[in-house]
């Protein structure tokens, strides 16, 4: 190891470990970019992606763990040169979610008469919602089922985290929802943490443009094509950049093994087993809401692969929504006016992993550390507070932070917040789980509010998927 300010710090190649991780990342990319040369499917070669993503991921730790040069300088340094691609591909795909969500909202509003975009609006509440209610129990059952207590999960959390935790935990039910409506256009554009505002702003735009299509129309006609003109721009960025997905997978699973250590996450095996089972089970609910409404479960899970995979991998909603909403539209056969409408909404109401079952989870496992009785009426309110608190939790990386502290507050536990460390600890880890089903949910939902407007095509859900979209 070399301790020259040149490599420790402006490099971040001080190292054999850190060379070693940089030389079977650049492997990996070229074994990825050869199958794209080979023209292999775009769902298989995401499927090749997290298998060597996990792949590359135990072994750099296999290799370097027991060694301290690994553990102190080069698992930060090999952190810090993975998410140039994996965290870099993310922000690209990130920069789309305001465009996407503001263009989306406003050409739904407008084109959705009045009295259906009321209806819309109350059947998208009542699936996003009653879906989170479902992953909420689950989540109670699992950590029965698993007999966790909230005491094995003692541990420190960074002061940052803490004091952000803290000042969430402060503020009441009203206050919470009044930081929701914006009062700066600009700062709201610029934070993917904002989308419930984002929302409201493009409700307002809309709800004007309705008014005027009537009274104005010659002078609202050409903002109108401009909004049309940038939609069709942000979907033709997007497609660029969803053809580089692969390569940001693998970067982006390997690095979230290497960044915990597989020791810290053997440690918490349990409660990421729970997790998961809590995922696995909410995953076959959906194929049962599906198949009531006589939807192929199959066929959505196939078609929606990919999108549930990048979700896993991205540790964003937001950041998967282009993706999710070119997914409904082109190949599940969801009506644009739907599919925008739902999706968007689910990104920051009723996410079923992050809003849903892991704050249900933390809440039981602190109720049951805090000597609270646990009955059927703890439970209720559980659920309850898991249900109503999921309205307006953003969905980006941290999302479940704030979805579990705003569940802890209403329960009363809000001074347990710093006791449950070690959970945080590896939230990389289940927060991918987490996302995947945030996405699957707002997509089942999607699906359930189409049958029931009637504007759901069939034809489309059971025709293949495109050439154009496996090979992207």
């Amino acid at each position: 190891m070399t301790n020259a300010p040149f490599f420790t710090q402006f490099l971040k190649l001080s190292n054999f470990y850190t060379v070693f991780g940089l030389v079977l990342l650049l492997g990996s990319l070229a074994i990825m970019k050869y199958m794209k040369n080979k023209r292999v499917n775009f769902s298989k070669r995401m499927i090749y992606a997290l298998i060597l993503g996990l792949i590359l991921g135990i072994v750099v730790d296999l290799v370097g763990s027991t060694n301290e040069v690994y553990t102190e300088f080069a698992r930060t340094e090999i952190n810090t040169w993975y998410a140039l691609v994996g965290s870099g591909f993310l922000k690209m795909i990130q920069l789309l979610a305001i465009p996407v969500v503001f263009l989306s909202i406003i050409k739904v509003v407008v084109e959705v008469k009045g009295e259906c975009l009321k209806h819309l609006t109350g059947k998208t509440f009542a699936t996003l919602l009653g879906t989170t209610a479902i992953s909420a129990l689950l989540g109670i059952l699992v950590v029965k089922l698993f007999q966790l207590n909230g005491a094995e999960f003692a541990g420190d959390l960074a002061a940052e985290r803490v004091e952000n935790m803290t000042n969430i935990a402060s503020q009441s039910f009203p206050e919470f929802f009044l930081n929701l409506v914006p009062n700066n256009i600009i700062s709201v554009m610029g934070n993917n943490g904002s989308i419930v505002s984002v929302v409201i702003i493009a409700a307002m735009f809309a709800g004007a443009i309705r008014f005027l299509e009537v009274k104005k129309p010659e002078q609202v006609a050409p903002f109108v094509t401009l909004l049309d003109s940038l939609k069709v721009t942000v979907n033709s960025v997007l497609t660029n950049v969803i053809k580089l997905m692969p390569y940001g997978v693998v970067a982006l699973v390997s690095n979230t093994i290497i960044s915990r250590g597989i020791q810290a996450i053997m440690g918490m095996i349990g409660f990421i087993a729970a997790l998961y089972t809590g995922v696995i089970l909410m995953l076959i609910v959906y194929v049962f809401l599906l198949m009531v409404l006589g939807v192929n479960p199959w066929i959505f899970y196939k078609k929606a692969f990919t999108t549930l995979l990048f979700a896993f991998s991205s540790h964003s909603s937001v950041g998967t929504l282009p993706y999710t909403l070119k997914t409904l539209n082109g190949d599940l056969g969801v009506s644009l006016e739907t599919s925008n409408f739902v999706a968007t909404l689910g990104t920051s109401i009723g996410m079923n992993g992050c809003a849903g079952v892991f704050p249900a989870m933390l809440g039981v496992l602190m109720g049951s550390a805090v000597g609270a009785e646990m009955n059927l009426s703890f439970y209720i309110l559980v659920v309850v507070v898991v249900t109503v608190g999921s309205i307006g939790i953003a969905g980006v990386p941290g999302t479940a932070t704030v979805a579990a502290t705003v569940t802890l507050n209403g329960l009363g536990f809000g001074h347990t917040l710093t006791s449950i460390g070690a959970i945080f600890g590896i939230d990389p880890i289940v927060d991918m789980g987490r996302t995947m089903l945030n996405v699957a949910g707002a997509m089942v939902s999607a699906i359930m509010v189409d049958k029931w407007e009637g504007t759901f095509d069939k034809e489309a859900f059971l025709a293949p998927v495109t050439k154009k979209t496996s090979e992207e």
